[in-house]
């Protein structure tokens, strides 16, 4: 099903990807259709190994999926030639500090797009153009000569959102943007990656693990389990209302009063028992062998989707009934 809401900027039509390990194929996306409207940003929320990463790298081109389409401003990706898809999408990398090569400088860094995208070659332009990616992006232009080694975390984060953004992209997929920046930057950084989306009218894909920081950055999100999408809505209505037992575990606990709240620790643990009593099913629900509400049918049957409200659906034979 898609989950399509009016105009949008990406259409992923029934995309799957697999990856072979060690002799076993491991389904890192299953059949996913999703529709993102331009200018009305978007997260990704999942766990490690939900496939949100992986979702959000075959949607700027960066991997080709094993089956299903992707579609950005209508045109399948595989068709653009290279230097016109990274000129219309780009992506944030998740690691500042494996992306900013340590010995280059700001500037440096900053030209290759303005070099190898815009074809600009009129050093003033250049000069102009690069002073004006670091202000959007929060620094001043006396970084243009600081190498990579000279910055912080939150430094580095900010020249890669400048990177992305300076060749005013439709579509940025900013991956895990607050994961190795301490928690005193990480409002300034998503309040960058907002004010910068809105500036140059680019439509934001975030990937997240942590729902709480949804809000400050998208008005849609989906939430991913094991490469399936298993609710999406507005942001509001899934972190008020979420219809999904997982996500509604993970609009009510933060992270870090989870070891210190027993009612959930008693849940957790009931989980536990539960994985043990049910065996692993490929056609039921994937998410059964630890769901409290699971019974026969949903081992034995996946799910539909279903839009349980307007614009908010859920792939949940019990929708809404599990309360923390």
């Amino acid at each position: 099903m898609n989950f399509s809401f009016s105009d949008h900027i990406l259409e992923v039509h029934d995309l799957s990807k697999y990856f072979g390990r060690k002799g076993y194929i491991v389904t890192a996306l299953d059949d996913v259709s999703l529709t993102v409207n331009s200018l009305e940003n978007i997260a990704i929320v999942g766990e490690t190994g939900s496939g949100k990463s992986t979702l959000g790298r075959i949607s700027c081109g960066l991997e080709k999926p094993s089956k299903g389409k992707v579609l950005l401003s209508g045109k399948e990706i595989g068709s653009y030639r290279k230097n016109e898809l990274w000129k219309t999408t780009q992506y944030i990398h998740q690691d500042p500090y494996g992306a900013i090569d340590s010995l280059e400088t700001v500037k440096e860094i900053l030209d290759r797009p303005l070099r190898f995208l815009l074809r600009i070659k009129d050093p003033s332009e250049k000069k102009e153009l690069l002073i004006e990616a670091l202000r959007s992006s929060g620094l001043s232009e006396d970084y243009l000569d600081k190498k990579g080694s000279d910055l912080s975390g939150g430094e580095k984060q900010r020249i890669l959102i400048a990177r992305a953004f300076i060749v005013k992209p439709k579509y940025v997929v900013v991956d895990e943007p607050t994961t190795m920046i301490d928690f005193i930057h990480r409002d300034e950084i998503i309040g960058t990656l907002k004010n910068e989306g809105e500036m140059f009218g680019a439509t934001l894909l975030l990937i997240t693990h942590d729902i709480m920081i949804v809000p400050k950055i998208a008005k849609k999100v989906a939430v991913l389990y094991r490469g399936k999408i298993i609710e999406v809505g507005w942001t509001r209505d899934i972190l008020k209302n979420p219809l999904h037992p997982y996500t509604t575990f993970l609009a009510s606990i933060k992270p870090s009063k989870l070891l210190g709240n027993s009612k959930i620790m008693d849940v957790l643990n009931n989980y536990g028992q539960k994985k043990q009593n049910i065996v692993s099913q490929n056609k039921g629900c994937s998410y059964a062998s630890i769901c409290p509400l699971a019974d026969n049918n949903c081992i034995v049957n996946e799910p539909p989707t279903i839009e349980a409200e307007e614009n908010h659906y859920v792939k949940c034979f019990k929708p809404g009934e599990f309360q923390l």
